[in-house]
């Protein structure tokens, strides 16, 4: 089971190599796609700030505010374990649930970088801080089934890695702008 530390300590080191990813793309670099139906990576940034920002407020908010069912609880055996089988290989596609799939809600790479900081900053430093055990609160994730607090930390990592890895492709790719 991972410890309240490690995830402040990833969710720090991730964050930052996930906006280093990016950060001084030109429009031109940061709008490419490698076909019709792939991502760029101002599309692929902005699924990974719906879901940053939209698990982010679930930890510092929701999870905590009542009792999180022992049934539940049980269901989060392995979390990491699906977390990593999920998101660590990148040999298989998963399509994004409608409610993260990018739609042009922001229009630059610094707009995306302060929106993004905001949030990862504001879960590290609830993690953190917080008195409450977080493996005592749990929530389904669509994809992944129960989550506790600290998986679901752990989630955003893992998340942030794997769409890292999505920005290095699209950059290595033929045609990509130089």
């Amino acid at each position: 089971m991972i410890g309240r530390e490690r995830v402040v300590l990833l969710l720090g080191e991730s964050g930052g190599r996930f906006v280093g990813a990016f950060r001084g793309v030109n429009s031109e670099q940061f709008r490419f796609k490698m076909g019709a139906d792939r991502w760029s990576i101002a599309e692929t940034v902005e699924h990974v700030i719906v879901a940053e920002t939209g698990s982010g407020k679930l930890i510092r908010g929701r999870l905590v505010r009542e009792a999180t069912a022992p049934e539940l609880l049980a269901e989060t055996v392995g979390g990491e374990e699906r977390v990593d089988g999920r998101l660590m290989k990148r040999d298989r596609v998963f399509p994004a649930p409608e409610f993260v799939m990018p739609t042009g809600r922001w229009s630059t790479p610094d707009e995306m970088i302060a929106v993004f900081e905001e949030s990862r900053q504001a879960t590290i430093d609830f993690i953190r801080t917080t008195e409450h055990d977080l493996t005592s609160f749990a929530a389904p994730h669509p994809a992944l089934g129960p989550l506790n607090g600290l998986q679901w930390g752990y989630f955003l990592v893992r998340h942030c890695l794997r769409h890292i890895d999505q920005i290095d492709e699209l950059k290595a790719a033929p045609g990509y702008p130089k």
